[in-house]
């Protein structure tokens, strides 16, 4: 069997993870929010009309923050539809997904829900169709005690005290042709810059993301130039460039979609290089702004959509995205597999890793992709609900740095690549080290060298997400076939090919 060699050291730090990298994000495509997460007419439903089954898995996932409403959507939505008695609100045409917006999740109602999950609340503003006073009279809306016609106007809608929601995106993939309000890196930037301006003067105290690349692909030709120029016009207003990045290993999957067919199950190893390369490309660019303008503040990178397109899906239901309308995208049960759930855990590990400059992170959609449900049934884990759960769960601390002896496999992407990857970290509170460990190799186990330089460390768990069958998945009918098992400790780690692990370390002085 192959073997790895992992070294960790307690004074080789790379930072803080801050805990809004377990983050997710919904935005309402299909049956997504209406239906199963605000559903009046299900059983589960509680007296606001929310699905109580989804908000206990929301619950256990351990997401600390959710971002809202979007999203393509955001580009053409105003926020004062969603305001108000229900049956006032105004049904719009929703032109990002071509489908009716009843408006019934507002603010109001999707704060409540995000209080009620345990998260904070991420809202996106709207820098296409919408203007930067909008944009300020929403933060009046949501952040100000009281006095003035937006923040009274809450008092009325019967939210007495201020949400004080304290992050905020500025748009949406303004770099996209798609986008409603499409507009070049220049004429964003001011307008990034306008917007932070007016939004600040309600609320000096909120965070501010501008868009960043969107994609980091060769069919997105305004990577990486779109984050220098747009930077230069609003650097010292805002807080965080955003990137979106989606994933696929089955060209089949991803037919008709903006995304190239980059990889292939055989190039696993490559995605969490290409995600690190695109990380650190946009952190040139920012550090390059920083250098212009002679200035002491960073921009840091909200990773702000992120996920795995299935393999599974299409295969499963005999169809071709050429063919599908965008809407149906939140009307079935993703079905996420062994081989997606390791994937899963390769991104969060890449996140960790870059935690020195990543400090929000927002898994997309978090239903269907990591919560199961139906409208008018239940609601179940998939496979990628374990690994971010325990991800958020035990990733508390700092990140080490990982100095990692790996396999190697030769990938068309990126060449050699290796094929076991880890992050760690270290809560010295808890006394606790945490690995976090994937062999996204097809074939190969690998016996895992560990050499930790503390004081004393003892291996007391091992939790390992693992299946003969990697395309295996859990359903309504049967949402245990795929879940962590309890590894019994012995004198070797082993890391089974297309394996999740978690390695818990006591550490403790002799």
């Amino acid at each position: 069997m192959n073997k790895a060699k992992l070294k960790l050291d307690k004074d080789f730090v790379i930072g803080k993870v801050d805990k809004r990298v377990f983050s997710t994000f919904i935005e309402p495509i299909g049956d997504i929010v209406y239906g199963n997460i605000y559903n009046p007419e299900h059983l589960c439903a509680d007296e606001q009309g929310f699905r109580k089954d989804v908000m206990e898995l929301m619950q256990g996932l351990g997401s600390t923050a959710v971002r809202y409403p979007g999203g393509n959507f955001v580009s053409g939505y105003n926020w004062r539809d969603g305001i108000g008695p229900v049956d006032k609100r105004p049904v719009r045409y929703d032109k990002a997904w071509k489908r009716i917006e009843t408006n019934q999740m507002g603010i109001d109602e999707y704060t409540d829900w995000v209080n009620k999950v345990g998260a904070e609340p991420i809202l996106a503003v709207n820098l296409g169709t919408g203007t930067p006073e909008e944009a300020s009279f929403e933060i009046e809306y949501t952040n100000m005690e009281g006095g003035t016609y937006f923040s009274d106007l809450r008092k009325v809608n019967g939210h007495d005290n201020p949400y004080n929601i304290k992050m905020w995106c500025l748009g949406n993939e303004m770099d996209g042709t798609w986008q409603m309000g499409e507009k070049t890196a220049k004429e964003y930037g001011r307008i990034a810059y306008e917007a932070a301006k007016q939004m600040r003067a309600v609320d000096p105290d909120i965070e501010l993301v501008a868009c960043g690349s969107c994609a980091n692909d060769k069919s997105h030709p305004s990577y990486p130039e779109w984050d220098r120029v747009v930077l230069e016009e609003c650097y010292e207003n805002v807080d965080y460039l955003s990137l979106h990045r989606y994933y696929s290993y089955d060209p089949e999957a991803i037919k008709g979609t903006m995304f190239p067919a980059q990889f292939t199950v055989e190039d696993l190893p490559c995605i969490a290089k290409d995600m690190s390369q695109f990380i650190d490309t946009v952190c040139a660019a920012a550090d390059y702004v920083k250098g212009l303008k002679y200035s002491d503040k960073t921009i840091n990178i909200c990773f702000d959509e992120w996920g795995v397109i299935s393999s599974q899906t299409a295969k499963a239901e005999g169809l071709d995205w050429t063919e599908r309308k965008l809407p149906e995208m939140g009307k079935r049960i993703e079905g996420m597999n062994v081989i997606d759930a390791v994937l899963f855990g390769s991104i969060l590990i890449t996140f960790i890793n870059k935690c020195d400059r990543v400090k929000i992170a927002c898994q997309s959609i978090v239903i269907p992709s990591v919560i199961g449900a139906k409208p008018d049934g239940g609601a179940f884990k998939q496979t990628t609900y374990y690994p971010f759960s325990q991800v958020a769960q035990y990733a508390e601390g700092v990140a080490l740095r990982s100095g990692l002896q790996s396999p190697t496999k030769l990938t068309d992407g990126y060449g050699e690549q290796p094929y076991i990857q880890t992050a760690a970290v270290y809560n010295e509170e808890s006394g606790i080290v945490t690995v976090f460990a994937t062999n996204l190799s097809l074939r190969d186990g690998v016996v895992l060298e560990e050499v930790l330089q503390f004081d004393h460390v003892e291996l007391f768990e091992h939790i390992q997400l693992h299946d003969e069958q990697p395309l295996a998945m859990n359903s309504l009918e049967n949402s245990e076939r795929v879940v962590p098992k309890i590894i019994e400790i012995t004198d070797k780690v082993v890391l089974p090919p297309l394996s999740w692990n978690v390695l818990r370390y006591k550490v403790s002085k002799n």
